[in-house]
Order: structure tokens, then sequence, then C-alpha cells
């Protein structure tokens, strides 16, 4: 198998780790990874659509025709999965405004054809679970997961196509194939408040702290999610949160292939993880995974 690899901005910008990881598990499943040229900003579903439609479907029109060059493209952010099908599914069904597109890219050597397929990394993870448990060396025991959805990941779910968007369980089955175990909690599907922060900072941090109160609640000692935003949100803003509301959370969160990598045998100096705010190292020595003496 081989994809295109679709990073994004904020990844390579901010959160290169998730990176390492992802491109480590892959190359141990066998998985070819190939970098796209050239690519752009998705851009953001919640921020240039609002503001200039045109302009989003062009520069999302962009990138889709640089995928199309080898067909199939993969991405770890879940907003540029949404970002990527949605100008997909837009331009398809409208002809002349995939054609006002494509004069806008003309002028720049490029053109969209609507034949370019993306996914989320996690939908392939799903698809392979059997090659993931022939791989792990060291299951997650006793890592008791509250798995993270968010909100990209599974909406508008005409166009992901891809798990329940209510009751969706491809992260819990890949956490449990990890050896791990997925725990329920209230606020599972809820916003991590990350778009928010854009406009309102404080709200923003009201909705992450409703999230980590309610894992607090549940027997859950570290997070997963599978989404740039959302790691950034739960991970470097959980000290945002404490300051602001006077608390003192220290929730270990994990972008999912860095858990995968954790089960691989991959310890914390290889993956980065000292770049993790919230640290995650108390946790792997209690359960003797994934620290290098």
């Amino acid at each position: 198998m081989e994809y295109q690899l679709f990073l994004g901005c904020v990844i390579p910008a901010r959160l290169p780790f998730i990176e390492v990881s992802a491109r480590k598990i892959f190359d141990r499943l066998g998985i070819k990874i190939k970098d796209i040229k050239g690519a752009s900003c998705c851009p953001d579903p919640t921020g240039i659509s609002a503001v200039d439609h045109t302009s989003w479907l062009a520069l999302g029109a962009r990138n889709l025709s640089l995928i199309e060059k080898n067909g199939k493209a993969i991405s770890l952010c879940s907003g540029c999965v949404e970002t990527l099908k949605s100008v997909n599914h837009e331009l398809k069904k409208m002809p002349s405004k995939e054609e006002q597109i494509n004069q806008f890219l003309k002028k720049i050597g490029k053109r969209y054809n609507g034949t370019a397929i993306i996914d989320h990394a996690a939908c392939i993870l799903y698809e392979n679970l059997d090659k993931i448990k022939e791989n792990i060396t060291k299951p997650l025991e006793g890592f008791n997961i509250a798995c993270h959805y968010g909100c990209h990941y599974l909406r508008p779910s005409e166009i992901i196509e891809w798990d329940d968007p209510l009751v969706p369980n491809s992260l819990d089955e890949i956490v449990k194939a990890l050896g791990a175990e997925s725990i329920q909690y209230s606020a599972k599907m809820d916003c991590c408040g990350n778009p928010i922060g854009k406009t309102d900072e404080e709200l923003a941090n009201e909705l992450t702290l409703k999230k980590l109160q309610s894992i607090t609640g549940s027997r859950a000692n570290c997070m997963a999610v599978v989404c740039p935003a959302c790691f950034i949100q739960f991970d470097l803003n959980q000290y945002a949160v404490n300051k602001q509301f006077n608390q003192n959370y220290n929730i270990p969160v994990f972008y999912l292939t860095e858990l995968v990598a954790l089960a691989f045998g991959f310890d914390d100096k290889e993956l980065g993880l000292k770049f993790h705010r919230t640290k995650t190292q108390d946790l792997l020595r209690e359960k003797g995974i994934g620290i290098n003496p």
C-alpha cells in the first residue's frame, strides 16, 4: 500500500512529533508514505470558508489537484480531511462552480478533476487492525484511555462517510487492539473548545474544563485524540485551564499514532514525547512502557 501524506499546517509547524510517530508506524506496517510537493494549508474549515467561500474552494481544489497525480492521500488532521472532502463534494455537485474554480487554477497551471481520494490516517489504521496486532511488542496494559473523537473527524457525516457520527467506535477499537482499555465518560462526544478560542478563549477553556472534569470522574488515566487542534486544546491548554479555573489537571494526552508507536516498542525519546506540555513520563514509568532509561 502507498499513500500520499497531506500534513497541513499545524503538525509541521507546532507538533512535528506527531508526524514522527506516524511515519514510524506506517513504515513498520509496510505502508509507504510519500510527501505531496507544493501542498499548502487545506484551508481551515472553520476559518476562511466563512469569510470567502470561493477562495476556500479554490485553495482546497489546488491541493486536491496535487493529490490527483497519485490518486490517494491520508492526513493526520481531521480539519484537513473535512476541508478536502467537502471541497470535493461541493465541486462535484456544482459544475458551474467547478468551472469557475478551474479558471482560477488555470492561471497557475493546475486543474481540478475531482478524482482525488483523501482519508484520515485513523481510517487506514482501523482497516489494518490485524497488521497492527501482529506488530505489537509492548501491549498497553494499564492504559485506561478516554478517546476523544472531536467534531471534524465524524461530521458532516454525509461527506466524511466514516464511522457513526453519534455512536462511533473506530478509535475505541484501535486502542483496544493495542491492549489498552477504552473508558466511557459522559462528555465523550463534546467539542474540545478549540475553534471557539479564536474569538472567546475563556469560553473555549470552559468547554475544555467540562471535558477534563468528565474524564477525571471516570477511570481514565490518559486521553487519545486524532486532531492536532484537539491535541493543542487538551495538552498545551491544560495549563491555561488550570490557571483560569484554579485547577490542577495533569492528564496525559496522546495522538493516536503515538499510542500505536508505544505498543510497537518505540520509546519516548524516539517519539519526542518530551515536547508534550502535559508530561507523559509518569504514566509511562508506572506502566513500564516507552521509557528509555
